[in-house]
């Protein structure tokens, strides 16, 4: 993208939540209960926390904080940020649970001098690359979607 990098963050993170909202997630697995009514509960929680693109951030690295200490970056800005959606990863979990080493989703997130670059992997070719179990593939490939539409 041609946007300046904090241009670009500040319209992901209104999507996806402030780095701060990351500390709900932790909250939450923490107050699961197993009561008849937890798994509304957890399903409303996480439709109040997702952004409009369906998404919401679970944690971020900052790169471009410490990567300078070592002479690399030229810098530059970067962050790594963990971001997805319970009820969407559920859709893949369920028919394969290998799928949770690539749910939630990672997206790098570069200054560069003339914009900024976000780069990321579709999750369906790592997801899908797994087992090739149709329902599996169709999902993984809703999540590309909504991750394109997100970036």
């Amino acid at each position: 993208s041609p946007k300046p990098y904090e241009d670009v963050l500040t319209t992901l993170y209104t999507s996806i939540g402030s780095p701060d909202a990351a500390s709900e997630w932790p909250k939450m697995l923490t107050a699961i209960s197993h009561a008849s009514d937890a798994r509304a509960e957890f399903t409303n929680t996480i439709k109040s926390l997702v952004g409009p693109h369906g998404f919401m951030i679970f944690h971020e690295f900052n790169h471009g904080a410490w990567l300078p200490l070592f002479g690399t970056g030229e810098g530059l800005k970067s962050k790594r940020i963990i971001l997805g959606n319970p009820l969407i990863a559920i859709t893949m979990l369920k028919h394969d649970i290998n799928a949770g080493l690539f749910v939630p989703v990672e997206i790098f997130v570069l200054e560069k001098i003339e914009g900024t670059e976000i780069i990321y992997d579709l999750p369906s070719g790592l997801i899908a690359g797994l087992n090739r179990d149709p329902e599996l593939v169709k999902a993984a490939e809703i999540l590309d979607a909504k991750l394109a539409a997100l970036l």
